[in-house]
């Protein structure tokens, strides 16, 4: 007999009922209700990959005996016993599920991620060389959970149009510093190799001769380029996108936002 999957919130087994309540699925793949015809989404429908789920569900309940979480099936193959199945109930935690997912996206390489979304958005590759799909891949990743965030993530790298976070806009978009903003666009264009070191050293000599805060500028040079205040390294993104483009846009967000 197994553990128990119990409710990540008070007492007794997990449910459907707890899932609609909390907002995460209770099946692995897609199931309908043959009476009523009602259609519940799953797992596997929501994004999550296959190794990761198993990973999640292998854990309520058991544990390899080490500080070890990230396992591949193989694996678990060759160190799964009974033995060390828990007698108690094991609570569920989406949370924890999610990180399980993020956690083996990230070892997947950056060609098998690129596969999988040209398969269902091939699109891209009708916009873009397959080498700069990949590199914005490797940039923004590590801060995805699902490989379609990747898409989200990176639309900045895939998307003509910006859309500028009113919040961030609000907090850190200020018009006494646009001069400042517009010389260091003008300083970073100037570079000979527009590499992400070269961009990081000449950004630092300018607030060193500037007597400028790194926080001030920064943020409104990643209002500018991204529209939001979060995001993968400013010099390596910098460096994706090119001069050309970051002077467009640090002049096109000047203009919007005044």
């Amino acid at each position: 007999h197994l553990p128990l999957i119990l409710k990540p919130d008070g007492n007794g087994k997990l449910s459907k009922r707890d899932g609609d309540r909390l907002g995460f699925p209770v099946f692995p793949i897609e199931w309908k209700n043959q009476d009523n015809g009602e259609v519940f989404k799953g797992y596997r429908e929501q994004g999550f990959m296959s190794e990761a789920f198993i990973n999640m569900l292998v854990f309520l309940g058991w544990n390899p005996g080490t500080e070890k979480e990230l396992f591949h099936l193989p694996e678990l193959v060759s160190e799964f016993s009974l033995e060390r199945v828990g007698k108690s109930g094991s609570k569920y935690d989406y949370s924890k599920t999610k990180w399980f997912n993020q956690q083996h996206l990230r070892l997947q390489t950056d060609q098998a991620i690129f596969d999988n979304l040209i398969a269902s958005n091939d699109n891209l590759l009708t916009k873009f060389p397959k080498e700069y799909i990949i590199n914005v891949i490797a940039l923004v990743k590590e801060r995805a959970v699902f490989e379609l965030d990747i898409l989200d993530e990176g639309a900045p790298f895939l998307l003509d149009r910006i859309d500028f976070d009113t919040k961030a806009v609000d907090k850190k978009w200020k018009t006494e510093f646009v001069p400042s903003i517009i010389t260091l666009s003008n300083t970073l264009f100037a570079l000979d190799e527009f590499t992400a070191k070269n961009i990081e050293k000449s950004f630092h000599d300018y607030l060193d001769s500037s007597n400028m805060g790194f926080g001030k500028i920064m943020s409104m040079l990643r209002i500018a380029i991204t529209g939001n205040l979060a995001g993968p390294s400013m010099f390596e993104s910098l460096e994706l996108i090119g001069k050309e483009k970051m002077k467009e846009r640090i002049d096109s967000a000047i203009e919007i936002l005044k």
